[in-house]
């Protein structure tokens, strides 16, 4: 193999690499952009559970509950 091959060899390897790079770049925007999405669903989620407890409170004292008749 002589030196131009090996150049050849190389720069294919490194345009190889660099779409590798730029496909793993769009994935994790991607993904980062599908994560930052369902952290907002959950906030909000969890501002809906919140306010709906506060608006009945005795919601959360399950220590008056009698159990179902199947018990």
């Amino acid at each position: 193999m002589n030196s131009n091959d090996r150049i050849q060899e190389i720069e294919i390897r490194i345009t190889f690499l660099e779409n590798t790079v730029e496909e793993l770049n769009q994935q994790l925007a991607s993904v980062t952009q599908e994560f930052s999405l369902a952290k907002q669903a959950m906030r909000l989620m969890h501002q809906r559970l919140e306010q709906m407890q506060s608006n009945d409170p005795e919601s959360d004292d399950f220590s008056d509950d009698t159990p179902p008749p199947h018990y």
